[in-house]
């Protein structure tokens, strides 16, 4: 199938199911309230890891309060440096994230970083100074672990308003890509004009396209006629 042909039927689908989540929809952007957070740089780092590769992860890690108090920046800063890397490791083996020795060590890589900042709250002052979406995607970036999904996802799970044409492309919308016909190889700005296009003739702006085809997922597949296959990913983040 060529490209004008699969945006055609994809935006049939999201046109109609928007329609029909917008209360939803709407109620997910009140995530925007986590940028107050003085620890949002740490506090979404955290969230990116404990999600990456297995949406589950997120209850072991963050909503785990007695793994989460173990790793919040404060308390990794009140120990030295070995036994700072002890604790993290011990608490993403026990919180069940997938490759929890390699998100310790991105975790302890982002400490050193966030530290170098000045702590959290300057870490976050930083990025927020940053204009617009490609610088602060490049900030984002320089972060141990962070690829161009997570660099948008961040700031899109708080609906920064630089991010609202932005899609977190992830093996949920690659499956879709890939039911769509479109080609693998697609670098990924090219991929994400294509479902912002898609989010633009369905009268949607690109963030609202990508929780539509995450939080929706199986009437996407019913409606498109495919099933699609692949882990889960975090969901919008409230």
């Amino acid at each position: 199938m060529d490209k004008t042909a699969a945006k055609t039927r994809l935006v049939a689908v999201v046109r109609v199911l928007a329609a029909e989540k917008r209360a939803e929809l709407e109620r997910h952007k009140e995530g925007q309230s986590g940028l107050a957070r003085p620890d949002f740089i740490w506090h979404y780092l955290l969230q990116s890891f404990s999600t990456m590769g297995r949406a589950s992860g997120w209850h072991g890690l963050i909503g785990n309060q007695a793994n989460y108090r173990r790793i919040t920046y404060t308390a990794l800063a009140a120990l030295t440096p070995q036994a700072r890397a002890s604790q993290v490791q011990k608490v993403c083996r026990a919180a069940g994230i997938r490759m929890p020795d390699k998100k310790a060590d991105y975790i302890l890589g982002c400490f050193e970083c966030v530290t170098r900042l000045g702590g959290p709250e300057a870490a976050k002052a930083k990025l927020l100074a940053r204009p617009g979406r490609e610088a602060k995607i490049a900030f984002l970036k320089s972060f141990p672990g962070i690829g161009p999904k997570y660099a948008r996802n961040i700031m899109m799970d708080v609906y920064h308003e630089d991010f609202r044409d932005s899609i977190a492309l992830d093996v949920r919308i690659k499956a879709i890509s890939k039911a769509l016909g479109l080609p693998s190889s697609m670098p990924y700005a090219e991929e994400e004009r294509f479902y912002l296009d898609v989010a633009r003739e369905a009268g949607l702006n690109g963030w609202e396209l990508d929780r539509l085809l995450f939080n929706f997922r199986t009437e996407v597949e019913t409606r498109l006629g495919v099933s699609l296959e692949g882990p889960d990913r975090t969901t919008c983040c409230t």
